[in-house]
């Protein structure tokens, strides 16, 4: 069992409850179903955020019970993660083949053409408490200035000051409501901040904003003052889908039912006990599930190995994962789990 004070730091901070105090809108406001409207619906009242169709259901007894219980696993040696070796230098050229680097956690530099798209790029040594159990896959020097990033929450294990300050200034961010003025305090000006079904544009690419299945919560912040999502990024030719943090919901059918998706970066750790952490984190079978609701041609799982936040050992998710894979006899390579620092590329259509 970890020491209670590491415990309870790190579960206050970001894994499972926003300081013991969950938030759903006035009761006088109707909450709809689990149904297409409610993706759409209002989200935000008295300054914070919430998903429309289904408020946070625990509490801070909850979180308590989460704290002081013993993990399940039995300890299996260190880690099967497997990592590779790789300077990034292929991130300054053209790739005639888009291809997908994994960086670790919900970390991917995506390669298409002449532009770097970054997932929650965290470079740090830590999420605040949690170190990092292996390198990022890349060097952050590596990352060309005129990438762009996209973040999809707040909490420390996706939004990593060390990058935003260490990554070239001109890199563009773009994130959810709520985040942008935390990167301009930081002098990084060149954010654009997005509120879900909205879209920007930067050259080719159309970069949309799409609601995701948790919460928010950071120093500084209020709980679920700024706003969580999951991104759309077209680059014209390719539709990547990228979940960041997120429980299983309706949400994934419907963009499924929009979006024709080429490749789903969807996470798949994190997710015991399943009484604390289904609303806000899939398990490797909901994921699976997910890949098949977005309708998407290949799946890249993300989200463990990196750093160990819950439960279950920080391998165990990928071990579930190709139980899933065999016991649904889906082809392997179309749901590949990488290395961390391993290029993966998007095959043709």
């Amino acid at each position: 069992m970890r020491p209670i004070l590491v415990l309870i730091a790190t579960s206050l901070a970001f894994s499972g409850f926003p300081f013991g105090f969950s938030y759903s809108p006035d009761e006088d406001v109707e909450v709809p179903a689990a149904t297409r409207e409610s993706l759409y619906a209002e989200h935000q009242r008295n300054g914070r955020y919430f998903n429309p169709w289904h408020p946070m259901p625990t509490g801070f007894i909850d979180l308590m019970k989460f704290v002081l219980s013993r993990s399940p696993f039995k300890s299996a040696g260190p880690p099967q993660v497997e990592t590779i070796d790789n300077d990034g230098a292929s991130l300054s050229g053209i790739a005639a083949q888009p291809e997908i680097t994994w960086i670790g956690h919900a970390s991917f530099a995506i390669h298409d053409g002449d532009d770097v798209v970054l997932t929650d790029p965290h470079f740090g040594k830590r999420a605040l408490v949690p170190a990092r159990a292996f390198p990022p896959g890349i060097p952050i020097e590596a990352v060309p200035s005129d990438a762009f990033a996209v973040i999809s929450h707040s909490h420390y294990d996706h939004l990593d000051a060390f990058a935003v300050d260490n990554l070239p200034e001109t890199v563009h961010w773009f994130v959810p409501a709520g985040l942008a003025d935390w990167f301009r305090d930081r002098g990084r000006p060149n954010v654009t901040e997005l509120d879900w079904w909205e879209t920007a544009r930067r050259g080719r690419w159309s970069i949309t904003c799409l609601p995701s299945q948790h919460w928010s919560r950071r120093f500084g912040f209020s709980s679920n003052a700024s706003l969580w999502c999951s991104w759309l990024l077209d680059s014209g030719e390719h539709r990547y889908y990228f979940a960041g943090d997120t429980g299983y919901f309706h949400g994934f059918a419907e963009y499924g039912r929009v979006f024709e998706i080429d490749v789903a970066l969807l996470p798949i750790g994190a997710y015991e006990p399943r009484w604390f952490m289904a609303y806000q984190h899939v398990n490797p079978r909901e994921a699976y599930q997910a890949f098949l609701d977005l309708g998407a041609r290949y799946m890249l799982p993300m989200h463990w190995g990196t750093f160990d936040l819950t439960h279950e050992p920080i391998d165990q998710a990928a071990k579930d994962l190709r139980v899933v894979i065999k016991d649904e006899g889906v082809d392997p390579a179309r749901a590949p789990i990488l290395a961390i620092g391993e290029t993966w590329k998007v095959p043709p259509r």
